[in-house]
């Protein structure tokens, strides 16, 4: 199972989040990440590579895409932030 490392920004973003709904599938994809870290799609704007590097994947959390990054060697999640689906391109 692979550990989840967050990185300071996202404390700051999950706090924009107002939805029990959203906190609770949150909660669940990052529970996902522990056990499937490849699940997300490396399909990521260029917008977001920019700003995170080139290997980082997303999972939706509707209406945000959580980014992060998975270091197989060290089995560690890095999660990067909350982003605004609108917000990406």
């Amino acid at each position: 199972m692979a550990r989840l490392r967050f990185a300071e920004r996202v404390a700051d973003d999950a706090a924009t989040i107002w939805s029990p709904r959203v906190e609770a599938y949150l909660r669940r994809v990052l529970a996902m990440l522990e056990a499937f870290p490849e699940a997300g799609s490396p399909n990521v704007p260029e917008s977001i590579r920019r700003e995170f590097g080139p290997n980082v994947r997303k999972c939706a959390v509707n209406p945000y895409d959580l980014v992060y990054e998975y270091d197989a060697e060290k089995e560690e999640v890095r999660v990067y932030a909350l982003i605004n689906q609108r917000m990406a391109t």
